[in-house]
């Protein structure tokens, strides 16, 4: 069987969990032991992702602002992926994201698509961000509605589907995520100096008021915060960091997975306060780092987590304080933590997605 998956979220991010998770799948598909084949139709692309996984993508204008370059080149993968569609012979289409171009190139060939979250059909009237991609909602409904195959990374994702789109759970199927960080046993010999927030801050990812709610705490702890990845800090957060006096005890870096793997080992804590995931890759890449995780009681986080967390509600200022207060100040939690998160985990990895997601692939074709 060849599946042929599109180039959508590969013009959209330059890294993030959606582009891994698909890169995860197609490596995952075209081991030599596969019977299947799975062909990615991408022409230019400066995704990290693409990059560590060995994918023939040519970079597109990298050190222009994205923000500028985006727009032309997804005009050019995608009139690339229409080309390819008359071109390539393959059994099924596996959409990447939800521009639903493709519906009038396939003919009759089944396609899947993956259901990431409903960030913005849950969270688009809080914030104004959010109404920008206006065409997202509409698009998932004609791609949802004619899709052969439907995947959700949780469950949380498939109750989302049935409540905002009327979609019976019998019709979605339920495939977890992984992570791609290798496990570390053993952590270094530090006295974890800093919390861990890894990804993009904006928004609904509410770093903002998870830092304002601890901002007493980190002096009297002696404890930093790293923000790992998600760039530079905004005017607003720079502004915020002053007026909390934490000019010293926040900083932001860049990051690759081996940078990630040192920065998990070493910290304190994963401090994940955002008010809705849809799965929440970063929580298993600490577990497989030995790293306790600090999290958001919302939508996936507590069924990825399971006991292997300290939660709090994030909309709750004295509860993101008292969690990570109560994080910090007990080693033997930490410690624990870091053993349930380890032995959590092997609930999760690449291997079981790319298996149930192709038992899913032959069960249409």
């Amino acid at each position: 069987m060849n599946i042929f998956f599109d180039h959508q979220i590969f013009s959209r991010q330059n890294y993030g969990g959606i582009p891994r998770y698909i890169c995860e799948l197609i490596n995952g598909i075209n081991q030599p032991s596969s019977p299947h084949l799975a062909y990615l139709s991408v022409l230019f692309s400066n995704n990290v992702h693409l990059r560590e996984g060995g994918f023939p993508a040519l970079p597109f204008f990298p050190k222009q602002p994205f923000a500028r370059t985006q727009p032309h080149l997804y005009r050019i993968n995608r009139l690339f992926t229409l080309l390819e569609l008359r071109a390539r012979s393959y059994d099924l289409f596996h959409a990447t994201y939800y521009d639903p171009y493709f519906l009038g190139h396939i003919g009759r060939k089944p396609y899947v698509v993956t259901v990431h979250d409903l960030i913005h059909e849950r969270l688009s009237a809080r914030f104004e961000g959010l109404k920008a991609d206006h065409k997202i909602i509409p698009w998932k409904k004609e791609i949802l509605s004619r899709a052969a195959g439907i995947i959700a990374v949780s469950e949380s994702t498939r109750r989302d589907l049935a409540e905002c789109y009327g979609i019976p759970p019998e019709r979605v199927r339920v495939v977890h995520l992984g992570s791609s960080l290798g496990v570390s046993e053993t952590g270094p010999e530090v006295e974890h100096p800093y919390l861990l927030f890894v990804g993009n801050r904006g928004a609904y990812k509410n770093f903002l008021p998870w830092l304002e709610a601890v901002a007493p705490l980190l002096p009297s702890f002696g404890m930093q915060v790293v923000c790992a990845g998600g760039g530079g800090f905004t005017p607003e957060e720079q502004e915020t960091i002053r007026r909390l006096h934490l000019t010293d005890r926040v900083r932001q870096q860049p990051i690759d997975d081996a940078g990630l793997v040192g920065l998990y080992r070493g910290a304190g804590a994963l401090v994940f306060p955002s008010l809705y995931e849809g799965f929440g890759i970063p929580v298993l890449e600490a577990f497989a780092c030995g790293c306790p995780c600090l999290l958001s009681d919302r939508s996936s986080l507590p069924e990825v987590a399971g006991p292997a967390a300290v939660y709090f509600n994030p909309d709750d200022a004295a509860s993101m304080k008292a969690a990570t207060e109560r994080i910090l100040s007990d080693a033997s939690l930490r410690r624990d933590l870091a053993e349930t998160g380890r032995n959590r985990l092997r609930q999760f990895s690449w291997e079981k997605t790319v298996r149930e997601t192709v038992a899913l692939y032959e069960s249409l074709v």
